[in-house]
């Protein structure tokens, strides 16, 4: 039966007519369906969006919990609005130097909403990445039934929005959503709108690293499709003409034409950003664990690439997330990092969503075909899903309690951050460069802009070989002439910081010592 019903999955053929899809939906014999079905997705997209906002509230809206980076996000967004872009053509912004890590659109989109509600709070984010996510789960119930069924695409839909996993990844306010959401559209409409298709495929690549490589697969896989050949010819133009404008811009700004995906290969593959450290027999076994998913993930991706079954993209976005997923920690360097949160964190959602589409097809679509029993098949699908859905709920104690500790950290940077503005009388403050949650504290609640905080990552310390007060009397002057040029007035000193501290035992005459918090020291800079 298993092999029949796998011979009949990977012999669907792709072209989808409407008509025939039409007609299979009119076949399913439910009143709700036929009443409400063309209102689907919109019920599905506000549902989705409504259990996100409450779940943010909930949980803190100015708290994204453990996901740290997001305030790193945001802080690339407000400050290439406030500085960036006045500095050049889409010209990013960082205090780390990290602006062109991750992508381009991201970043602009935050500058665009930013710049329409007059707001810098983290809460901006949050909802992008909510609305995303939202729309993520309404495609996936075009997609599902345009491909299979009405029924599969409600139960999957349902999985989706209520997956713990996904919808604490989507109010994290990170980049994830937008990009899937971009690469689903793309898949949606490639059929009606190929040059548009190509342009989203592209887009969702300008948004993350491994999303390029994602769109890229997509692309390719969509060339050997059965799609027709003047379509295809119109929608690599729609893919080819933004890449080679994007790779041109980074190249520009960058040095390097795939500068996210050469430094995400070298920081997470290479592991040149990770500690030497040795893995623990779980991990060891979750790294053995991680090849063998690929060894089989390879295997199935090239059956789904030969037989091209009408969800061929769909399912090659699933199959291929979960061989990327299985080759960065099977292969590559990414669980030198691994921490216990690993398995609810955002890299595991998309992959747990298409784990609820599968779960909801075989039951709803398939298993009808077998068995004439709908009221059997129903059953069987729901308790599945129920079942399946009723266990991931079991993951929330552990979330909130990661959610609690972050929570600790973020009240204290923002102590910090009231610290700091309460001394702050104009000019510039100099910080570290790796606390965005300094930046947004600074920039949202004490009234320091982004064009007056300064990166301490981009002080000529950098630029001096060697220990610069070795031969100090020469050294001086550069530090201090920089100090006085980018008029900073206060400067914030982490323990970690030990040139700094070195500098203030240097020039006590620089320097005045306004507050110590828990080992950091604020500064305040004569202008003498």
């Amino acid at each position: 039966m298993a092999k029949s019903i796998l011979d009949k999955i990977l012999h669907d053929d792709e072209e989808v007519d409407s008509v025939n899809v039409i007609s299979e939906k009119e076949r399913e014999d439910s009143i709700l369906y036929k009443g409400v079905e063309k209102y689907l997705p919109v019920i599905i997209f506000f549902a989705a969006f409504a259990v996100r906002v409450i779940v943010l509230i909930l949980t803190d809206p100015n708290s994204p919990g453990w996901y740290d980076d997001t305030f790193h996000h945001w802080q690339i967004g407000y400050l290439t609005k406030e500085i960036g872009l006045h500095q050049g053509f889409l010209r990013l912004w960082d205090l780390k130097g990290m602006e062109y890590f991750w992508g381009l659109l991201h970043p602009l989109v935050l500058v665009v909403l930013f710049a329409i509600t007059g707001s810098v709070s983290i809460v901006i984010p949050r909802l992008l990445s909510a609305f995303c996510g939202s729309l993520v789960i309404a495609l996936l119930f075009l997609l599902v039934r345009k491909y299979f069924n009405t029924k599969s695409a409600i139960m999957a839909s349902v999985f989706a929005i209520l997956m713990p996993v996904s919808i604490y990844s989507d109010i994290a306010g990170l980049q994830e959503p937008l990009a899937l959401s971009l690469l689903l559209l793309a898949i949606y409409i490639l059929h009606k709108k190929p040059f548009f298709s190509g342009v989203l495929l592209a887009l969702s690549g300008m948004v993350r690293a491994e999303y390029w490589l994602f769109a890229l697969a997509l692309f390719m896989a969509s060339l050997f499709s059965r799609l027709k050949n003047e379509k295809k010819a119109v929608f690599a133009v729609g893919y080819i003409i933004p890449v080679i404008f994007y790779m041109k811009y980074l190249a520009s700004h960058a040095g390097n034409a795939i500068y996210p995906i050469y430094w995400n290969f070298l920081a997470s593959v290479k592991g040149e950003w990770f500690a030497d450290v040795t893995l623990s027999p779980f991990v060891q076994n979750v790294q053995l664990l991680s090849k063998l998913v690929f060894i089989a993930g390879v295997i199935i991706c090239l059956i789904i690439f030969y037989k091209k079954p009408k969800y061929y993209l769909l399912f090659l976005l699933g199959f291929g997330n979960i061989l990327f997923l299985a080759f960065m920690f099977g292969f590559g360097a990414y669980l030198k990092g691994y921490v216990p949160r690993f398995w609810v964190d955002r890299l595991f959602a998309w992959p747990y969503t298409f784990l609820g589409i599968l779960l909801s097809v075989l039951p709803f679509y398939y298993l009808p075909k077998k068995i004439n029993s709908k009221f059997i098949s129903t059953f069987l699908g729901v308790l599945i899903i129920g079942l399946v859905l009723g266990l991931t709920q079991l993951v929330w104690p552990f979330m909130l309690k990661l959610a609690a500790e972050s929570k600790v950290r973020l009240a204290w940077e923002e102590k910090l951050g009231s610290k700091v503005g309460e001394h702050y009388q104009g000019g510039s403050v100099l910080i570290p460069e790796d606390r965005p949650q300094l930046t947004y504290f600074l920039a949202k609640e004490n009234g320091v802009r982004g064009r007056n905080i300064v990166g301490q990552m981009f002080d000529p310390f950098y630029y001096i070989e060697g220990d610069a007060f070795l031969n100090w009397g020469e050294n001086s002057k550069v530090v201090i002439d920089w100090i006085k040029t980018n008029d900073i007035r206060l400067l914030v000193v982490y323990p970690s910081r030990q040139r700094y501290t070195n500098l203030v035992e240097a020039e006590p005459q620089l320097f005045n010592l306004l507050e110590t918090m828990e080992g950091v020291n604020i500064y305040e800079i004569s202008s003498e």
